[in-house]
């Protein structure tokens, strides 16, 4: 996962009633900042973030908030 935190990723948010639109999603030319900007940002009516990176995995919000941590601990 370390070798993707360089790596372009698509941030992706779904609305509150759980639809996840092409419109809503974002994309960041790290994965690095892609958290970031999931794990300090709250636009509104769109409640959860979740991340596809480069590679393909995907990255729900328990994993997005534990990269965050793990960033905010490195630094």
């Amino acid at each position: 996962m370390q070798d993707d935190l360089k790596k372009p990723a698509r941030l992706q948010y779904w609305t509150s009633n759980r639809s996840a639109k092409p419109e809503n999603s974002i994309e960041f030319n790290t994965l690095e900042d892609a958290i970031a900007f999931a794990m300090t940002q709250s636009p509104s009516n769109m409640e959860i973030a979740w991340i596809r990176t480069e590679g393909g995995a995907t990255l729900l919000p328990s994993r997005i908030s534990a990269l965050w941590e793990m960033r905010r601990h490195a630094a």
